[in-house]
């Protein structure tokens, strides 16, 4: 069995003027995760074919690439869109669990 795990990670970023609270904001970047290493070289192929690059920088625990063009997702999309569709759709793997609290998903094929 092949596994491949969404990861989602979240930064909050606060906001500070004099010690005064003055702005919290999140952002959440995801990682993909693939058991087999020729799966991630897969997915790697993919985004270059499809006008995007996924590039995650470790240190940060974020994204540096740019998101693939797919003609389904029109305006709103991110990558947790992109790899899922992905997971399900290019490289047939199915739903498996959710990884708990809600920090990412894990497919098998």
């Amino acid at each position: 069995m092949t596994t491949a795990k969404i990861i989602r990670h979240r930064h909050k970023y606060h906001h500070y003027m004099n010690d005064d609270l003055k702005d919290v904001r999140e952002e959440t970047f995801f990682k993909i995760v693939f058991s087999d290493p020729k799966d991630f070289d897969l997915f790697n192929q993919w985004c270059i074919e499809n006008k995007g690059e996924y590039d995650y920088d470790k240190e940060q625990s974020c994204q540096r690439g740019s998101l693939p063009k797919i003609k389904i997702f029109k305006d709103e999309i991110c990558w947790c869109d992109i790899m899922t569709y992905y997971l399900i759709h290019v490289a047939g793997f199915s739903f498996h669990s959710v990884i708990e609290p809600y920090k990412g998903e894990v497919y098998v094929r």
